[in-house]
């Protein structure tokens, strides 16, 4: 039972981090609504470098964002089929199953939309679940 409830936290993450990437990739959901600030964002530099533009760099922070909670999810599911007894005992592994999505919690709340602040706080719910049957 605990496996199956970590897993499917951790496939919250997944299916978050993936559908991310595909709505920066492949839609204009992530771009601006005026047309103008979109084509200045297009030409605009960016402070650390001359030759990269601001909006190549917002999708590589998207994009990044996407491959880290992809890899979150991966890594715990992971460990949660092959070496449930190092996830059982490590505390440090534990410390990272309950911090990560908390603070996902809270830069969602604050800074981003409701629905992926309600998609980490039901990944958190069933990590807790799933600490609770063990």
């Amino acid at each position: 039972m605990e496996t199956t409830l970590l897993i499917l936290g951790c496939s919250v993450f997944v299916i978050l981090g993936v559908g991310h990437a595909a709505l920066t990739l492949f839609s204009t959901k992530l771009e601006p609504h005026d047309p103008n600030l979109l084509a200045q964002i297009k030409i605009g530099k960016v402070g650390l470098s001359q030759t990269g533009n601001l909006w190549n760099a917002i999708r590589g922070f998207h994009l990044s964002h996407s491959l880290g909670m992809v890899l979150f999810g991966w890594f715990y599911a992971t460990l949660a089929l092959e070496s449930p007894g190092l996830l059982q005992s490590s505390v440090s592994l534990n410390l990272g199953l309950f911090l990560v999505p908390a603070l996902y919690i809270y830069l969602a709340h604050r800074f981003w939309f409701s629905v992926p602040r309600n998609c980490f706080v039901l990944a958190l719910g069933l990590f807790a679940l799933s600490a609770v049957f063990r």
